[in-house]
């Protein structure tokens, strides 16, 4: 009897020894650099929003899309008596982010299930815009298919082409997604016998046309890149008042390191001309201006997102880093994927910061921007604002008059395009710029 006793009291000795050894494991993982990245991906986005939304956790997220334009025809797919409409959605985050909501569905089910890529002609691009019951979606910035695919479905596509814009149309029993790989400039088309083209008819269905039209289907707007979504009414977008959040605060570059997962037990903090964050061989410089950039090797490895390939591992694991710093900070903007290149010393990512669906064209050219060596980060600049509606709008021209000046300035050829410009000041107003988008 006495033994029992003993060997209960040893058990129980082991069993407390065992629970106080797990819960230090999990104190120190969410102490070491390597674990950091992860507790981004369970925690809230902060702010990062677009007026009247919120910015989803999840990876679909990243695949919102700042303009869309459906185009439902009066056809055998409707029923009788419905009157073909045209509806363009720009300018407008919330409601983009409604309808993509209703699409995302069949977009995925197609991607994942499309046949080989076709070439297709110019002719057959802008019927699959104009003519074909569907709809086209612009991400503004250039995205490749396994980024995009990835955050959509989280697999793998043998799909490797850059898109701008993707055109999802019903055809016969299926669905087509068409569109231009930006690295070339050609057309493609690919089927899906899978995916259910009544997904898409329904989604589509109750949409109220607004007379949203493509530059190539009106001669006033020849000048222009024609491609370019048009809108009858003349936008009102908000002024926005502009700071740097990390400018007057106490403290700013250790709660931003925090945010970016450094271990403060481990980090030593000075100023020179800038504000530095190190630990070991990793570093933090913050200026007066609102920059971080960071250099090191051991503290950000790319992280498995599933199974959706390497590549989309490096942009989510940089996205999900950026909206860690940023996401907090940044107001009622969002952040879009700009562009993905490799270079020779790895792969060059970079991500803008949007207001309502408009891009913020900053002075650095970048909200963030990341150097992906390997399997490592192993360099990042962040361009830290905080944007906030003031309550007024922007006086803007017309777009007729708008397209009219660009093509005086010898734009010609040109995207007309509504953007705010920060160059550091303390208000943003939108205006017209030309965006240069030509084949290849």
């Amino acid at each position: 009897m006495g033994m029992d006793k003993k060997r209960r009291a040893v058990e129980l000795v082991k069993d407390g020894l065992i629970l106080l050894l797990s819960c230090s494991a999990i104190w120190l993982s969410f102490q070491t650099p390597l674990s950091a990245p992860l507790r981004g991906l369970f925690r809230e986005e902060g702010t990062l929003s677009a007026p009247g939304t919120g910015q989803e956790s999840d990876l679909g997220s990243g695949a919102l899309p700042m303009a869309i334009a459906a185009n439902v025809p009066g056809s055998e797919h409707l029923p009788e008596g419905t009157e073909g409409v045209r509806c363009g959605l720009r300018y407008d985050q919330a409601a983009c982010q409604e309808l993509f909501q209703r699409v995302a569905g069949p977009l995925m089910e197609t991607l994942s299930s499309a046949g080989a890529p076709e070439r297709i002609s110019r002719s057959q691009w802008e019927a699959a815009l104009t003519s074909d019951l569907g709809v086209c979606l612009d991400f503004q910035g250039e995205v490749p298919l396994p980024v995009l695919v990835g955050w959509l479905s989280g697999e793998r596509t043998g799909l490797d082409a850059v898109v701008r814009r993707l055109a999802l149309t019903v055809w016969e029993d299926g669905l087509d997604v068409s569109y231009r790989d930006e690295r070339s400039g050609v057309y493609y088309r690919c089927r899906s016998q899978v995916a259910d083209s009544f997904s898409l008819v329904e989604a589509l269905s109750g949409l109220t046309g607004n007379g949203a039209f493509f530059a190539f289907e009106s001669e006033l707007y020849q000048e222009l890149d024609p491609d370019t979504l048009l809108l009858p009414d003349v936008p009102a977008p908000a002024v926005y008042t502009a700071t740097n959040p990390m400018s007057g605060t106490q403290g700013a570059l250790e709660e931003l390191v925090r945010d970016l997962g450094f271990s403060l037990n481990s980090t030593s903090f000075y100023s020179t001309d800038e504000q530095v964050a190190r630990s070991g061989d990793d570093s933090v410089r913050l200026s007066d201006r609102g920059v971080a950039q960071y250099e090191g090797e051991t503290l950000f490895p790319v992280l498995r997102q599933g199974g959706a390939g390497e590549l989309f591992d490096r942009v989510e694991t940089c996205r999900q880093l950026a909206l860690s710093a940023l996401g907090p900070r940044c107001g009622e903007a969002r952040l879009y994927l700009v562009s993905v290149e490799e270079t020779p010393e790895g792969w060059e990512i970079s991500f803008g910061y949007s207001l309502n669906g408009i891009p913020v064209l900053t002075d650095l050219g970048y909200a963030a921007r990341f150097l992906v060596e390997g399997e490592r980060i192993t360099q990042f600049s962040l361009y830290l604002r905080g944007y906030t509606a003031a309550g007024d709008s922007s006086l803007v021209l017309p777009p007729r008059q708008g397209a009219a000046a660009l093509a005086a300035q010898g734009l010609a050829g040109e995207e007309l395009l509504l953007t705010y410009v920060d160059s550091g000041g303390d208000t943003l107003t939108a205006g017209w710029s030309a965006i240069d988008n030509r084949e290849g």
